[in-house]
């Protein structure tokens, strides 16, 4: 069981009332190059698509080598 109440869901699509957000984040993530998921940033580089856990773990390793950490 999720949670999820239909009629909640179901007032909040027929109001709209997130939906110019939801677009800003859209249009946000499209400028970011965001095209799949998952999308990871490491130092504001995207990494993202889905990888095996070492591609990852390499990389975040590089960064923290690269700040002394």
């Amino acid at each position: 069981m999720t949670g999820l109440s239909i009629d909640q869901y179901d007032e909040c699509m027929a109001s709209g009332e997130y939906l110019a957000k939801v677009t800003r984040d859209r249009e946000a993530a499209i400028e970011l190059g965001v095209n799949s998921t998952p999308t990871l940033f490491l130092n504001g580089e995207n990494i993202g698509g889905l990888k095996e856990y070492g591609y990852y773990r390499v990389r975040l390793e590089e960064a923290l080598n690269e700040v002394g950490g």
